[in-house]
C-alpha cells in the first residue's frame, strides 16, 4: 500500500488534485464558518421569518411600555402589569 501511495504522489497531477481538494475543502470550510458568524451576530438572516435586528439593547434594560392582546379578548398594558408584580417576557420558538 506504501509503494503504491508513493508513485501515485511521485505523479505530478496525483500531487496538483491533492493540493486542489484539500484547496477547495479548506475554502469551503473557511466560507461556511465565515457564514455562520453572520448568521449568528444577525448580520445576514437564517431564514424567511428571522426578523433579528441589531439593536443597543442589554439586560437590564426597561421594556418599553407596550400594548399587549390578551386570549380573552381586550388589552393590557405593561405598565399596568408592572404595578402589580415583576413582569418577566420570554421570546423565542418552540422548534
Amino acid at each position: 500500500m506504501r509503494a503504491l501511495l508513493s508513485r501515485l504522489w511521485s505523479r505530478r497531477r496525483f500531487r496538483l488534485a491533492v493540493w486542489w481538494t484539500a484547496g477547495a475543502a479548506a475554502a469551503l470550510g473557511v466560507g461556511f464558518y465565515g457564514y455562520m458568524k453572520l448568521v449568528e451576530g444577525a448580520w445576514i438572516p437564517y431564514n424567511k421569518w428571522d426578523r433579528r435586528q441589531r439593536g443597543t439593547l442589554t439586560v437590564g434594560h426597561q421594556a418599553p411600555d407596550l400594548e399587549l392582546l390578551r386570549l380573552e379578548g381586550g388589552s393590557v398594558r405593561l405598565s399596568e402589569l408592572w404595578r402589580e408584580r415583576p413582569v418577566f417576557l420570554v421570546f423565542g420558538s418552540c422548534t
